[in-house]
């Protein structure tokens, strides 16, 4: 058995999110919006969409109107043709224009957090925090504990690449936890995914 082109592909680019780290984005570079419509028949694609665009990381404005930062464009265009969903899409640049009045609320900072539920994306960085920072500090006996030790964070890592936009620093909370989560996740795998695949390769071959 082997992956077919599209599956390396897809493997590929989970690699490029889960083990690279990611620049934040930078506040002049704008935002990118996605306006999209979905034919009532085809309401299964509408959820499809969606989900490709949680994963892309964008956050919801208003129905059929999402926003990421404008870095996202590439992967977007990139993912929605590969699963058949580009031609629901319009891309728009945008600049976020604060009311006039400076009214409470009408910061940029205060419609991200209505954008992204910011929340709940903190509490899971702070429980990867909780449950693999010792790891980080922790040299492992064996190529089997790294192994052991390495595949538990990455398990529990992979997922929040997908949750996290990489929004611009001034428009996150003020005590914001993901780069020390990314700290915690890039210090487990310089420390420990070589002897990990040492060990790959010495019970494979």
């Amino acid at each position: 058995y082997a992956l077919t082109d599209w599956g390396r592909q897809l493997v590929a680019a989970g690699d490029q999110r889960i083990l690279l780290r990611r620049p934040p984005a930078r506040l002049s570079d704008g935002w990118l919006l996605a306006v999209f419509s979905v034919p009532e028949t085809e309401r299964s694609q509408r959820h499809q969409l969606r989900t490709r665009l949680t994963w892309l990381g964008f956050g919801g404005v208003a129905a059929g109107v999402w926003v990421a930062p404008s870095h996202v464009l590439g992967e977007a265009r990139e993912m929605l043709a590969r699963h058949g969903l580009d031609r629901y899409v319009t891309f728009f640049r945008a600049e976020y224009l604060p009311a006039p009045d400076g009214r409470p609320g009408s910061d940029e900072r205060a419609a991200v957090a209505a954008w992204w539920d910011l929340d709940a994306l903190h509490t899971a960085y702070a429980e990867f925090i909780a449950e693999h920072g010792p790891t980080s500090r922790r040299t492992p006996h064996t190529d089997q504990d790294a192994f052991t030790d390495y595949t538990r964070a990455l398990t529990s890592w992979r997922r929040l690449p997908y949750l996290d936009p990489r929004l611009p620093a001034e428009t996150l909370p003020r005590h914001w936890n993901g780069e020390r989560a990314a700290d915690v996740f890039f210090g487990i795998k310089d420390l420990l995914a070589d002897p990990a695949l040492r060990h790959v390769r010495e019970v494979t071959a």
